[in-house]
């Protein structure tokens, strides 16, 4: 149904990047992605989350939608603390769930996920770590303290476009060392099953990327930000990357 107006077709002098954060804007939304891992090593490409391993290797997704159980290491996490889970459901929409934890009893969303973008903890601190699973398989996990998932993993919603606007990278390598990291963005997009690897950069402490023109990813396009080191490990490394979510056009 036509174009959604922006800050350059109706006149309005604040930033653009303020009116998005400030939801000023219809269809559009700013999205940040945050991964951090403490297990990077030498053997495998692999995007920064807690699930990582030395060994590295991609993140795998469900196969299909299903409830997620939560549960926590510990018995202080009661049903006074609560979990937002921002995902996707079967179709690729949005889904967003509120759950209460339960300490260590296994607690079940409502709903059915096939994606997690991200989980957060909503009304306190987590003294356990948190884990999101399907059968016995973790797919997002809150360490203990943390409040957050750190994965630099995102997938598109569909009937959106992400416009990638920056990806940030940095490592615990000192200046003396002659180790290094290569960083790169591994892409799948889920509707005609074509894989790009892009972005591909060598660098030792710290890689900043900003893009004069986004990088659009279209709808339902699995991106994962990944990492590897030239040898060692492991290894600590983060990843910041964001940029806008844009409804397309009906």
């Amino acid at each position: 149904m036509g174009t959604y107006s922006s800050v350059t077709r109706v006149g309005a002098y604040e930033p653009f990047d303020l009116q998005v954060a400030r939801g000023q804007i219809d269809g559009h939304s700013q999205i940040e992605i945050f991964g951090y891992s403490a297990a990077i090593g030498a053997t495998a490409q692999g995007p920064m989350w807690e699930g990582q391993t030395q060994s590295g290797g991609l993140y795998t997704p469900p196969s299909t939608a299903a409830a997620l159980v939560l549960v926590s290491s510990s018995a202080s996490d009661t049903t006074a603390l609560s979990v937002r889970i921002e995902g996707l459901s079967a179709t690729y929409a949005p889904v967003v769930e509120t759950i209460a934890l339960n300490g260590t009893t296994n607690v079940t969303t409502t709903n059915s996920f096939l994606r997690i973008n991200a989980m957060y903890v909503t009304n306190g601190t987590n003294v356990g770590t948190i884990t999101a699973k399907i059968s016995s398989t973790i797919y997002a996990q809150i360490n203990a303290g943390i409040g957050q998932t750190q994965m630099s993993i995102y997938t598109v919603p569909a009937g959106y476009t992400f416009y990638l606007a920056y990806v940030q990278y940095d490592a615990a390598i000192g200046f003396t060392s002659s180790a290094y990291m290569t960083g790169q963005e591994y892409n799948k997009d889920n509707v005609s099953g074509q894989i790009t690897v892009t972005q591909q950069t060598v660098f030792v402490q710290k890689q900043e990327t900003r893009f004069i023109v986004p990088v659009a990813h279209t709808e339902k396009t699995d991106l994962q930000f990944c990492v590897k080191a030239s040898a060692g490990g492991p290894l600590t490394a983060s990843c910041y990357a964001g940029g806008y979510l844009i409804k397309d056009p009906d």
